[in-house]
């Protein structure tokens, strides 16, 4: 049986997970780098184990985010105009019903409409790996 604290046994579970989305090349060396943190803020003598277990979850959580970064982007995205032609639209009422006063406040309340959908759509995405495999390919 383990006798690690389950704060880093836990811990050690996250970043394994988080380190399968990455590349193979970078996945051993950041699993390394990140799991030789969790005993250094496991052992701060001025924090209460709650609160280092605590600190030690919330660190793990924040590497899921760094690895985010790690990924790189998709080569190829052809739906990305797609993607932004609620931005377009919206923008094309905002002009329009500025300079001619044709649209009103349907045009405006649209306008804002397709700003919001704009914002979700356009939200940068996480790519999905495929069979299993590890990296972007």
């Amino acid at each position: 049986m383990n006798r690690a604290p389950w704060a880093l046994r836990a811990g050690e579970f996250i970043l394994r997970g988080v380190c399968r989305g990455l590349p193979a090349e970078k996945a051993e060396d950041c699993f390394a780098e990140w799991a030789a943190e969790l005993p250094a803020i496991w052992d701060d003598e001025a924090l209460p184990r709650w609160r280092a277990s605590t600190r030690v979850l919330a660190y793990c959580l924040g590497q899921r985010r760094t690895a985010g970064f790690l990924v790189p982007p998709p080569d190829d995205d052809s739906a990305e105009m797609l993607r932004a032609a609620p931005l377009i639209a919206a923008a094309l009422i905002f002009v329009f019903d500025d300079a001619h006063g044709l649209v009103g406040d349907v045009g405006t309340y649209t306008a804002e409409l397709l700003s919001v959908i704009a914002v979700f759509t356009l939200w940068p995405r996480r790519t999905k790996r495929k069979n299993g495999s590890r990296g972007s390919g």
